[in-house]
């Protein structure tokens, strides 16, 4: 065979194998139960909202995508749960090395200085970036406008799970320097649920709980403490959390 013969053949391969459809993909379902308000435990309340931010309205809304350009309305700690804190990220293949590496909630609540509601930089021991492999158990929107995650531990693993809180933030002002990746991060959530987000009435329990990996700043909640928050049998038992989440992928 020449040349030449050889190089139409090698440029048809390439034509053809540019003009193949490519595969659709079906979109996971992914099954869950939605429990009661009654189960949530500490939830937000709307009376520490700012009331200047629209609450989202799923009866007036264009739908999902107005729940993921939600702001950020809560006050406690705003500008610390709408920040990413600062250096590089610390990586942990599952949750248990990461809430050993954690300093004591009680140190945390002794602080000095004390972290209070109004407290809106990071303390020291917040200052912290990580990765973690986990999996979604369940999942509630908040009154501010975040979306809170238990994640927890391999489900298939022997022994007690261990669960944390991470937080898909509600959305700074576009100004701020954080604005473009909480946008991103919000988005990576409607895109592995297929916008089917749960809302706020309870938390929605996954029947088989979701792989991911996941990145964020760490976060110390002043406001609720360990033992409080998520359904039941599956509150973590510290305060601390990651909050906001900066990447989320599907594992």
């Amino acid at each position: 065979m020449t040349k030449r013969w050889v190089t139409v053949l090698v440029a048809l391969v390439f034509v053809t194998s540019c003009g193949k459809p490519k595969p659709n993909v079906t979109p996971v379902k992914r099954t869950f139960v939605d429990l009661p308000a009654s189960e949530s435990g500490s939830v937000e309340s709307e009376d520490q909202m700012d009331i200047t931010i629209p609450a989202f309205d799923p009866l007036t809304a264009a739908g999902s995508s107005d729940a993921l350009k939600a702001r950020f309305r809560g006050t406690d700690r705003k500008g610390a749960k709408t920040s990413i804190a600062p250096g590089s990220t610390q990586t942990f293949e599952t949750l248990v090395p990461l809430v050993a590496s954690l300093p004591a909630d009680e140190e945390m609540l002794n602080h000095s200085p004390a972290i209070e509601r109004n407290t809106q930089t990071r303390a020291t021991e917040e200052q912290r970036n990580v990765r973690v492999n986990a999996w979604i158990y369940a999942m509630k929107y908040e009154a501010d406008q975040d979306w809170h995650m238990i994640i927890g531990t391999d489900p298939s693993a022997s022994g007690t799970a261990t669960f944390f809180n991470a937080e898909i933030s509600g959305l700074p002002p576009a100004t701020a320097d954080s604005f473009a990746t909480l946008r991103d991060a919000r988005n990576s959530l409607g895109t592995l649920l297929d916008n089917n987000l749960p809302g706020s009435t309870g938390y929605r329990k996954f029947n088989e709980p979701i792989a991911i990996t996941l990145e964020g700043s760490l976060f110390f909640d002043v406001d609720h403490q360990a033992g409080v928050v998520g359904p039941t049998n599956m509150r973590p038992q510290t305060a601390w959390e990651i909050h906001p989440v900066t990447k989320l992928t599907a594992r």
